[in-house]
């Protein structure tokens, strides 16, 4: 695939990896992705954990399950989830943004339907309720389950004392964290190897403290991401990728010489 083709290939896989470890040459070239991200300054602010232990990764999957039974507690986040939830396919590409249900939860037949869904994520913060009853228990145990027979997570972290000059470093750092994960997910999608974000655990600050302590990262570093990796399930020689992904169209985001002006002229 030529680099516009990974770029648009690209995708979150949300289900099963296959179980064959990620080889030590692959692991390398992600690694050397990250190394050759560009950064402000070059301070290269980024460290990565490598995670492979099934100790180290069944205390991060712990951590995930509360973290996911409790969101599922919280009205404020589930309305802000709420807003981006698309409910059909027909849905999402009409939008062109958000992400499609289906996909994050696995939803019981009485729900599944659009006409039902529809009133229910206006008003998702009711659904704490059912939450405090138990209902995140399900969805957090499945992606516990992913993130434990994964086999590679990456923990990625910004050491805070690797910082550019000038009143705005903090910005710059964030730009560079950026463009790292970003070399990583592509070089992850040239080499038919799946990625998925795990951002539960790291939501909450108390919950990167954790995830701090378990990895034993220094005081100067800031938990940014955690990304599970492993090789695509293959059919006929072909990786199998999740569904097509729906983007913006550029007139919706781009302007000429000033943010009033939508078309070149």
């Amino acid at each position: 695939m030529d680099l516009f083709e990974v770029i648009t290939k690209r995708r979150t896989h949300r289900s099963e990896f296959s179980d064959r470890p990620i080889s030590e040459s692959d692991l390398a070239q992600l690694i050397e992705s990250a190394r050759w991200a560009p950064s402000p300054f070059n301070v290269q602010p980024w460290h990565l954990v490598v995670v492979r232990d099934r100790a180290q990764k069944k205390a991060i999957a712990d951590l995930t399950t509360c973290a996911i039974t409790e969101q599922f507690e919280d009205p404020q986040f589930l309305d802000d989830n709420g807003r981006w939830m698309r409910t059909t396919i027909e849905e999402w590409e009409r939008f062109q943004d958000g992400v499609l249900l289906q996909d994050h939860v696995d939803l019981p037949a009485d729900l599944s339907n659009s006409t039902v869904l529809k009133p229910l994520l206006k008003h998702a913060s009711h659904l704490s309720l059912l939450g405090k009853l138990g209902v995140g228990g399900k969805p957090a145990q499945e992606i516990a389950g992913l993130v434990i027979r994964a086999p590679v997570l990456i923990m990625i972290s910004m050491d805070r004392e690797r910082k550019p000059p000038g009143e705005a470093y903090l910005r710059w750092m964030w730009l560079g964290m950026g463009a790292m994960i970003q070399n990583i997910l592509l070089t992850a999608t040239a080499l038919q190897i799946g990625s998925q974000f795990i951002s539960a655990a790291i939501e909450r600050t108390s919950d990167r403290q954790q995830l701090s302590q378990i990895l034993g990262l220094p005081k100067s570093h800031e938990m940014v991401s955690l990304i599970r990796f492993g090789y695509l399930l293959h059919t006929d020689g072909e990786g199998l990728l999740p569904a097509k992904g729906v983007r913006r169209q550029s007139s919706d985001f781009v302007s000429y010489e000033n943010y009033a002006q939508k078309k070149a002229e």
